[in-house]
This record gives structure tokens, sequence and C-alpha cells, in this order.
């Protein structure tokens, strides 16, 4: 049986899920860095976001494991992101565009910070 639908989207999802953490732990450490007035709030809302992240992303793992899926980041050539995936002894390799990974990641971040922690 190949990868099913469901969890074609656990891994994109932790791809996704993924990126985005790394892209707020490092905003983190330079927001704690600036010399704002508002710095604490800022932090606070980052860190936030930060935990629900993580909270979803230890869903995705969860599901993972339980499936018997994991993913390895590949190459970036700069124009596309690669990552191999494997399930059940099944071998297979995603290409995500990397304009479109950022926006994903950026659309995803952005309603985090808008609808605020579920």
């Amino acid at each position: 049986m190949m990868i099913t639908k469901d969890e074609q989207k656990a891994l994109h999802h932790y791809v996704l899920l993924t990126i985005a953490r790394k892209a707020l732990e490092k905003d983190l450490e330079r927001l704690k860095a600036l010399p704002l007035k508002l710095q604490p709030s800022y932090i606070t809302l980052t860190t936030t976001v930060l935990d629900q992240l993580s909270k979803e992303l230890g869903v995705i793992k969860r599901y993972m494991k339980q499936n018997e899926l994991r993913v390895d980041t590949g190459k970036n050539d700069g124009t596309f992101s690669h990552y191999n995936y494997f399930c059940r002894g099944y071998e297979g390799q995603n290409h995500y565009l990397n304009v479109n990974l950022k926006n994903q990641v950026t659309e995803y971040i952005t309603n985090c910070f808008a609808n605020g922690v579920k």
C-alpha cells in the first residue's frame, strides 16, 4: 500500500511547521536583542505562538510515528526544496517551490498572530 492522502498531508504540514518554527525562533532571538519599547509584549506574543506551533508539531510527530513516517531534508537548490520521505518501506520525494513554501509559512504565522492562540 502506497502513502495515503492523509499521510501526504501530514508530511506537508510537518515541513511547513518545521520551517515556521525555525523562522520564529530566529525572530525571537532578534527581538530579544532589539531595544523596543514594547519588547516584552512582542516576546510574549511570539513565545505564545511558538508554544502553539510546538503543540501542533507534537501531534503531527505522534501521527507520523504511529504510521511509520519519516521525513529527511534533502537539497535546496535555491528554487526548490527537496524532502525525502519514508513510509512503511516505501520511499519518495516531495519537491516544493521555495516561494510557495515561504508564502504558506507566512500565511500560517500571520494567521497565528491575527487569530491568537487556540
